[in-house]
């Protein structure tokens, strides 16, 4: 029942408006509770210095990326705090909730939301804007808030700490994995936390104070990417923790510039984790398990309309594809049913057609945005009036992909030579009407040079003459479909 009703609220949202490796976009900093629990329980933390810069004043903004051991326990992911607590700010996570504190110099504290105790990445934010409100944000969605006096948080020479409690380094550990720490001097909108919050930062974003993205391999030093300097140095014992690959439903470089960008990855809304659901032209349904760390991100290129550059080869003549495409990044590995809209997907500009025969919309892959396209396969079902085309158990990869649709189904027609002397056309150029030879039981359309259909007919004898009389001078393209095969051949008109 949940699952027809997701459908319905996906196609009624539309309507308004082989494996792999393992991949994934980085590593991040795991500390193992068991062998630290066996062992002497050292604290395990990053110190990250006293730098003025993370002195944020009237705004600031923490984001992180967690896998924690058991979420329910009381844990510090980081903070800066005086120990006398009458000036500061924490992150921790508590009974699976977003637990934050600052200090202005009064105490502010939210404790909200809910995730999974353990086994899942969680995005958490949370912004103080002085004589605002303080939220608390877990992935993406606020899940609490308060309001503020006009204090601000005051400057002191407390070290920004990662991992345990930053007034008393020997309690309140955390455990599990860290990755992608953010401060923020000023106070980020929903949209902006929703807008980054999958891609991995560049370090100069306007605002940024400090960013550790856990990316290196070994060794005991966090660069901080801002340049500011805030390095973190580890304190551990080589025993309790490692640099591991991050399951953070985080997308590569590649990534950045993409818009929309949007995931599925167990560790998102328990009831909802296998499904995103957007307006920008392209829902997905994956098939990602419980406690698995398997995740899928995609944005697109926010472009408009129509396009026929990049087609594969064997296209029709009138096959066309969405400008817009979809990036998609993955963790493990993921499949998924891929819903286009192609109201969405045009943007405004001209769409697809729509309701043509289902095979021949082809769902279309290339690895980089300067290659030509290759096939993917061929749509399973058209929805919604044929304003949905559905495609089913694709295997995604690290790829852009795009969607297009012509008048013969690109997978099964097999592209002939250009100047197959099988079918001739005659004369060319010619001054009002040509003939075609070995044409018997073919399908002939016309384009022009603008690859529009201007003229279509079926040949049942083995040739035929064609008036051109009613086409202007200029070039044309001739497209012939006999037999399963196509062949295309090049059309001069000049009366």
């Amino acid at each position: 029942m949940r699952f027809n009703k997701l459908l319905f609220t996906i196609f009624t949202a539309c309507a308004i408006g082989n494996v792999q490796a393992q991949t994934t976009a980085g590593n991040s900093f795991y500390i193992d509770y068991p062998t630290w629990n066996a062992g002497t329980k050292p604290p395990v933390y990053f110190n990250c210095g006293t730098n003025n810069i993370l002195n944020t004043g009237n705004e600031l903004t923490m984001e992180v990326w967690v896998r924690m051991y058991n979420s329910t326990w009381n844990q510090k992911i980081m903070g800066k705090v005086t120990p006398s607590f009458d000036n500061g700010y924490l992150m921790a996570v508590q009974l699976g909730q977003n637990y934050s504190e600052i200090w202005n110099p009064g105490v502010n504290t939210i404790q909200a939301g809910s995730s999974p105790i353990d086994s899942a990445w969680v995005h958490f934010a949370t912004t103080f804007g002085s004589g605002g409100q303080m939220l608390c944000y877990i992935n993406g969605v606020q899940v609490g808030g308060l309001p503020l006096t006009g204090n601000a948080i005051a400057s002191s020479t407390n070290p920004f700490v990662i991992g345990i409690a930053p007034w008393d380094l020997t309690n309140f550990q955390s455990f599990g994995s860290i990755d992608e720490v953010r401060l923020w001097s000023v106070v980020r909108t929903p949209d902006e936390i929703k807008s980054t919050m999958h891609k991995h930062l560049q370090g100069n974003e306007i605002g940024l104070v400090g960013y550790w993205d856990f990316n290196q391999t070994s060794g005991t030093s966090l660069p901080d990417l801002t340049g500011n300097g805030s390095d973190g140095t580890l304190n551990a014992s080589a025993n309790y923790y490692s640099w591991q690959p991050s399951y953070a439903a985080v997308g590569n470089d590649g990534m950045y510039n993409m818009n929309d960008v949007n995931g599925v990855w167990f560790g998102k809304d328990p009831t909802l984790y296998n499904y995103s659901t957007t307006t920008n032209g392209l829902n997905i349904i994956a098939s990602i398990e419980s406690k698995k760390f398997d995740y899928a991100v995609y944005g697109h290129n926010d472009s408009s309309g129509v396009s026929t550059s990049y087609l594969p080869a064997n296209a029709p003549l009138d096959f066309k594809r969405t400008s817009r495409e979809w990036l998609f990044n993955k963790g493990g590995n993921v499949n998924a049913d891929l819903y286009f809209n192609l109201s969405y997907a045009a943007n405004g500009g001209d769409s697809l057609t729509k309701n043509l025969p289902v095979q021949n919309y082809t769902l279309l892959v290339r690895d980089s945005m300067n290659q030509n396209y290759s096939v993917a396969g061929s749509a399973s079902s058209l929805l919604a009036n044929g304003t949905i085309v559905k495609f089913t158990g694709v295997n995604l990869q690290n790829k852009y992909y795009a969607i297009g649709v012509g008048s013969s189904p690109l997978t099964s027609v097999q592209q002939l030579n250009a100047d197959n002397k099988n079918i001739l056309l005659l004369p060319n150029p010619n001054n009002g009407n040509f003939n075609l030879y070995n044409v018997a039981d073919a399908s002939i359309m016309i384009f022009d040079a603008n690859r529009k259909l201007v003229k279509s007919f079926y040949s049942d004898d083995i040739s035929m003459n064609v008036s051109t009389n009613d086409l202007a001078n200029g070039l044309y393209f001739v497209q012939i479909i006999q037999s399963g095969k196509v062949s295309s051949k090049k059309l001069m008109v000049n009366k």
